[in-house]
């Protein structure tokens, strides 16, 4: 069971909680076969195999075992048959028949009015914009309405590296990071400021986007370590040493949850459900007494 802290609890069900969702929890998605999408590793495996040269493979293939991924994605990007390439993208982040998991229901059935994604699959937008009676806009990093659409009340699912629905658009490789950061700095500006004004939860994340750790970093420094984010973990998948340095250095808590994926699930639709039923029973009773 994860161990809750009470004051997250209240900003959830207050909704002055922010979601971070990476690829673990598209991962959580299957399809009718039971296939679910690859993960970050398993899709570099496979991309991998559009490097033809044999030496340069033997590199990109020692790269992916030394977790340097970006790296990786960079050599294969660079290597790979331009038009083969985006059929790779398109076959893995355009696929769907990949069905809305239990996770992506519980952050939807939660109402936050901010979600923000790394991941280029339009899996949870496609729940929400199906099952949702109070609209939803997606919103890319390349976006110049993002200042204006926050001031209002529209429900937004920020895609920070933009979507499948652009190719040429998609932060993936070190390169477009540098570029996206150069050409689009307000975007980075107004996500720096969500930080600092919000408490963010990450979900499926690996926490080595160059760009979140940058932002995340910034915040630490101008920020109170009294009011952390919280990163949910595999139980095991963090040694002490990589917690303790999440928190140091860019003020993210650890909350673990296994020992398996599937316990994520579970532990959150238990202690949410019931958070949030707490917490409308207060507002339902403060609404009685000021009415009084």
């Amino acid at each position: 069971m994860i161990n809750w802290p009470k004051t997250l609890i209240h900003e959830i069900v207050r909704r002055r909680c922010i979601f971070f969702l990476g690829a673990g929890v598209a991962a959580s998605s299957k399809n009718a076969t039971g296939h679910r999408p690859k993960e970050w590793k398993a899709f570099l495996t496979q991309a991998s195999s559009l490097v033809t040269p044999p030496a340069n493979k033997a590199i990109v293939t020692e790269l992916i075992a030394q977790n340097k991924l970006l790296l990786a994605l960079q050599a294969i990007a660079s290597e790979a048959d331009p038009a083969d390439y985006q059929n790779l993208l398109n076959e893995n982040f355009n696929d769907a028949t990949f069905e809305p998991s239990d996770l992506h229901q519980v952050i939807f059935d939660l109402d936050l009015r901010l979600v923000i994604t790394t991941n280029f699959d339009k899996i949870y937008e496609k729940l929400c914009l199906r099952a949702s009676t109070e609209g939803f806009k997606v919103i890319p990093y390349y976006s110049t309405s993002f200042g204006d659409e926050l001031r209002s009340d529209t429900r937004l699912i920020i895609k920070a590296h933009g979507s499948i629905d652009e190719l040429q658009k998609m932060i993936f490789t070190k390169s477009q990071y540098h570029a996206a950061k150069e050409n689009h700095g307000a975007f980075y500006s107004i996500l720096k400021g969500l930080l600092l004004t919000n408490t963010c939860i990450f979900i499926g994340c690996g926490l080595d986007d160059p760009d979140v750790l940058l932002l995340l970093e910034d915040v630490k420094i101008t920020a109170s370590p009294n009011r952390p984010h919280y990163a949910l973990l595999l139980e095991g998948s963090h040694n002490h040493y990589a917690k303790h340095d999440l928190l140091s250095c860019y003020n993210v808590k650890a909350l673990e949850y296994g020992p398996s994926h599937a316990d994520l699930v579970s532990t959150s639709i238990f202690c949410w459900e019931r958070s949030m039923h707490s917490g409308r029973s207060r507002d339902r009773s403060n609404e009685n007494l000021t009415r009084q």
